[in-house]
């Protein structure tokens, strides 16, 4: 009896180990397809090349045109996000080590290296904020790409950002400004920033990695494998050059700096990482919350004043190249008028436009911020009342918490926004946990058509199945993780512990 166990349970990890090769493998080839449905606009410099070019000719799939391409990018696609799940539960039932976890995300990451750009266009207008600044001398936050129109990027930057001053952090402007100094062509820049999400992507695993393994070995191989094997990672952040693993590198540094009681240096990275993006703002803010409550009444406004004057200080380096009174916030402003396909607030704004005849949409946005501010003051007042002993992990799981209420009731839901909540997955109880597990499974299937000029068919069922398909499951997986969050602030569970384990020991004592 116990050796066939034994024999099922090696027949399940290896199967689910061969499923994950062989799906990372076709969304490789059938990437690398000329005009493949996964592909944005591309100089011909940056084409398909390489083995996968060389397979897909080889299986022929180099042959498939039209609708048959958009479905084998479906089929890809859906294929990649079961078998994530598969490996994904084995890492987390321990039959999968992390040595071959982390051998296997490696593998995966040198692939995208073989890979055209995919599924978006943001790199782009990384590097031309960047040329901006560094080539034509001007501030980013107030000229935009349409003020430089015979750039070379100007053939290849979003239409939608055209026209929009740049919306992202300084530090990360300041970077990509450095990038546009050091390559001219686009092939390069494309290149440049796909290296440093790699980087940022593999250096957060590595820290997540080694922190694991101190703290809760009994979960190394699924942090490593949430971060390292996953098909939103790998494909729709690593290989389209995302500044979001920046963040996610800031928020794992920060949650390793914790743990080892530095709190300041911790108040340092996540200042760093919200100069990237505003993202890391959120942990930063329950940061401070936590340091405050957790010191002497009498010392408090000297420890906040501490860490604010580190933030500011790097707020402030950063940002004082592009400070002027046309858009003080750098961005922010901008951002806040965005709205994207996916999004729960957006949803619900259309069917209230629906019904009210386009009058009172606004109020579901706003009506969403409200909730997003309302989780944020109760999670704070969560660890706040647990102090002056705030355990690390608590912190961390309060971060998640956070950054997942941020991601689906914020007005833009992207693939690659699910980075910010990874390296935090490994400490959160199941409810949170399995919801950034289907978000992610949800993100993984919710592009297979990038362009709409090349697949206009395929790209509007593909934002109709995201509308009226994938965005009511997010919604309830929303309802889902607040129902849980709400019954554990009614029962005073800490945000760190599984309920049943809570009320296991409240039964044995």
């Amino acid at each position: 009896m116990l050796q066939s166990a034994t024999v099922q349970a090696s027949t399940t990890r290896n199967a689910a180990i061969a499923g994950s090769i062989v799906s990372v493998a076709l969304v490789a080839i059938v990437a690398s397809v000329p005009r493949s449905p996964f592909q944005p606009v591309l100089p011909d410099s940056a084409g398909p090349s390489g083995p996968f070019r060389w397979l897909a000719g080889l299986t022929g799939l180099d042959a498939l045109h039209g609708s048959a391409l958009v479905v084998a990018s479906v089929l890809t696609v859906a294929l990649a996000a079961a078998a994530f799940l598969a490996v994904l539960r084995e890492a987390w039932r321990g039959t999968v080590s992390p040595r071959t976890v982390i051998g296997l995300a490696v593998a995966y990451h040198v692939v995208v290296l073989f890979l055209p750009l995919l599924f978006s266009r943001d790199v782009y207008s990384y590097a031309y904020y960047g040329r901006i600044a560094a080539v034509y001398h001007a501030n980013p936050y107030v000229a935009t790409p349409s003020d430089f129109p015979s750039d070379p990027f100007a053939l290849y930057v979003g239409p939608r950002w055209v026209g929009t001053p740049a919306v992202y952090g300084p530090l990360f402007t300041l970077l990509s400004s450095g990038v546009a100094r050091m390559f001219e062509s686009v092939t390069a820049l494309i290149a440049a920033f796909r290296v440093i999400a790699i980087v940022a992507s593999l250096t957060t695993m590595a820290i997540v990695h080694h922190l694991v393994r101190r703290v809760r070995p009994e979960r190394e191989a699924f942090a490593v494998a949430i971060i390292g094997l996953n098909p939103v990672v790998v494909f729709q952040s690593v290989a389209s050059g995302h500044n979001d693993l920046l963040v996610a590198l800031s928020i794992a540094g920060a949650l390793a700096l914790v743990f080892a009681g530095k709190d300041l240096p911790a108040t340092a990275v996540l200042s760093l990482g919200a100069m990237v993006k505003a993202t890391a703002a959120v942990p930063l803010l329950l940061l401070l919350v936590a340091v405050v409550a957790r010191t002497e009444p009498g010392r408090r406004a000297r420890a906040l004043a501490a860490h604010l004057a580190v933030a500011a200080a790097i707020a402030l380096l950063f940002a004082l190249p592009f400070l002027q009174t046309s858009d003080p916030t750098l961005g922010m402003v901008e951002l806040a008028r965005h709205q994207g396909w996916l999004a729960p607030s957006r949803f619900f704004g259309r069917v209230l436009d629906a019904m009210t005849g386009d009058s009172l949409g606004i109020l579901a946005r706003v009506a969403f911020a409200v909730a997003f501010v309302l989780a944020l003051f109760l999670i704070a007042r969560a660890l706040v009342r647990r102090a002056p002993a705030i355990p690390a992990d608590a912190q961390g799981a309060s971060w998640g918490w956070s950054l997942l209420f941020m991601m689906l009731l914020g007005p833009v839901l992207l693939p690659w926004y699910l980075a910010w909540t990874l390296p935090l997955a490994w400490l959160l109880p199941k409810m949170p946990r399995l919801t950034v597990v289907w978000v992610g499974t949800l993100l993984t299937v919710s592009q297979w058509a990038t362009e709409p000029t090349r697949y206009p068919r395929a790209y509007d069922v593909n934002v109709l199945f995201g509308h009226y398909g994938l965005t009511p499951v997010a919604v309830g997986v929303l309802a889902w993780l607040v129902v849980d969050f709400v019954r554990r602030l009614r029962t005073a569970t800490p945000l760190e512990e599984e309920q049943d384990e809570v009320a296991a020991s409240a039964r044995n004592r």
